[in-house]
């Protein structure tokens, strides 16, 4: 059966579409899959009285899907070596997957509870803010505490750039220090604010003493410092939170509590009223998911080129130069998280599930009402920033290190590859390999040809990302890639692999191959019209990897 995406192709050709019908085509509606993740909303989560216990089951019951739901167990259970723990594998056999899922969701949560890791978010709250937006700024750090993640505070105002003296603005900031700490407190938390005595100059040199933020957390107190460092004559000068959070971060990496729990921040956030970064490719929307290492120089000079962002964002690059420097400090599981006040705590209590943007950023524009689309988008305004890995991109084999490659790609797909026969087929029709980092993502595109030559097309061989790579937004960041390399592209899925939902949000229509076990895929203006003849190279095309699975 032949099916095309009404939103997409058949919007385009209008009733050009009944002349397929009548070429014994079978046209239908495609019914897409919500391309966003499930937000918990604030209604869900206002029960202040509720212990967390409760919040984190009530977490857990509205996680997007099972998989994401095994992502944030992995990252926030400990795992015990002898691999009982929540990661199903596809080599298991229905006994053991059955043992697995009998382990008691009390048992689970139990878990979160215990290790030695605080699983810290060194934040930004930059005001100013009225009283509602404290209200909201403490109840989502009381609530991402509960579900196990503690903020550091770092207090940050854009009014705090106007030309002040020196004893007004301390003055400014003790005030809305003590304005975040009154609120945390009125809505059950527990804050200490630290006016001085964290920051010192020494010489040049900004040093952070962070055993008072370390007394704080072992005391159950959310520290809120303002940034004000002691000179070496005593003065108490104020400074901006930049440079605080990139101190703070330096010195927290690897440091341990008295309690000996790792402090080292999981997260940089930063809390706003201007949203996340804006997004040169589609005006009037932010960046869902931000490569620092491949598109930093892109964003500077987008903003430069675009005028009035300087006065709609007007802190978007301080933000996201603070944000590079934070995670150079930090390991590479790190991630960043830009929201405005307007869309806590559903933004941040979601990404702390998933630790995805709330919004895929390699879903096509045409695939979605665009109405639609840019509501969702502005709805959120949020950014996520990793710092990313490098992008490479190879046109021949000799380039590839096939150890590396081979490694990758058995480990993604769990099979033994036919490594020679497959190498050798590939040698002769390779047309673009990207790689990412060292290894840690492969995209391996072919040039196809019918039988008789008469036909060509673009391939997507190989798609693989690394299981340690995978859920970090990488495989986003890899298809955008291919995406703008290969405008016309087709592939091919098992009807039964898990991933051809996926697959489905990002192409412009698939056939499934009648007598086979497979599904074609294909993206591009006119690929349509060629299906029935893509469709023999495609079935023609030799399997790659060996029927048993890898150990």
């Amino acid at each position: 059966m032949f099916v095309r995406r009404c939103c997409g192709i058949q919007r385009r050709l209008g009733w050009r579409s009944i002349h397929l019908s009548q070429r014994n085509f079978s046209l239908q509606p495609l019914k897409k899959p919500s391309s966003a993740s499930k937000q918990v909303t604030e209604e869900e989560f206002v029960d202040h009285s509720e212990s967390p216990r409760d919040l984190i089951l009530k977490v857990m019951s509205t996680v997007p899907s099972q998989r994401e739901l095994r992502h944030f167990l992995k990252r926030y259970v400990p795992q015990d070596d002898s691999g009982n723990n929540t990661n199903l594998t596809i080599n298991e056999d229905k006994q053991k997957l059955a043992q697995k899922r009998q382990r008691s969701t009390n048992a689970i949560v139990d878990a979160l509870f215990e290790g030695d890791t605080e699983r810290v978010a060194l934040t930004k709250v930059q005001g100013p803010f009225a009283k509602r937006g404290w209200n909201a700024v403490a109840s989502t750090l009381i609530k991402l505490k509960r579900l196990g993640l503690t903020s550091i505070i770092v207090l940050d105002s854009v009014e705090w750039r106007k030309t002040l003296s020196k004893g007004e603005l301390r003055n400014r900031m003790f005030l809305e220090s003590m304005a975040l700490v009154e609120s945390i407190e009125r809505q059950g938390g527990r804050a200490r604010a630290f006016h001085v005595g964290v920051f010192e100059l020494s010489g040049q040199k900004m040093n952070a003493h962070v055993d008072m933020i370390q007394s704080s957390l072992d005391n159950n107190h959310l520290p809120v410092i303002i940034p004000i460092i002691s000179a070496e004559d005593g003065a108490q000068n104020p400074i901006t939170a930049d440079e605080a959070m990139i101190t703070l971060s330096e010195k927290l990496r690897a440091k341990k509590g008295y309690s000996g729990k790792n402090l080292t921040p999981a997260k940089i956030v930063v809390i706003n009223h201007e949203g996340g970064i804006p997004n040169h490719e589609s005006p009037g929307t932010a960046h869902s998911l931000i490569n620092i290492e491949e598109e930093y120089s892109g964003i500077l000079k987008a903003y430069e080129a675009n005028p009035s962002w300087h006065e709609t964002h007007p802190t978007a690059i301080e933000n996201l130069a603070m944000i590079q420097s934070c995670l150079e400090n930090l390991p590479s599981t790190s991630s960043a998280i830009i929201t405005p006040v307007a869309s806590l705590p559903s933004a941040l209590i979601t990404n702390l599930i998933t630790d995805k943007p709330l919004y895929s950023s390699s879903l096509p524009v045409k695939s979605t009402p665009l109405t639609s689309r840019h509501l969702s988008i502005n709805t959120s305004r949020t950014t996520v920033l990793r710092h990313g890995t490098s992008i490479h991109y190879h046109k021949s084999i000799d380039t590839l290190d096939l150890d590396k490659l081979t490694v990758l790609m058995e480990a993604s797909f769990r099979k033994k590859l036919d490594r020679d026969a497959y190498y050798d087929r590939l040698g002769n029709v390779l047309d673009g390999a990207i790689i990412a980092g060292d290894y840690e993502g492969a995209v391996l595109v072919t040039n196809e040809s019918s039988n008789d030559g008469s036909l060509q097309c673009s391939y997507l061989d190989k798609f693989a990302i690394a299981p340690q790579s995978q859920g970090i937004g990488l495989t986003d960041i890899l298809w955008k890639k291919m995406y703008d390399a290969w405008p016309e592209l087709m592939w091919r899925s098992r009807k039964d692999n898990g991933v051809n939902k996926w697959y489905f949000e990002r192409s412009d229509g698939f056939l499934r191959l009648p007598n086979s076990n497979w599904v074609m895929f294909w993206y591009g203006a006119n690929m349509y019209r060629q299906a029935s003849e893509l469709s023999s190279i495609t079935r023609n095309i030799t399997a790659s990897f060996s029927s048993s699975p890898t150990d």
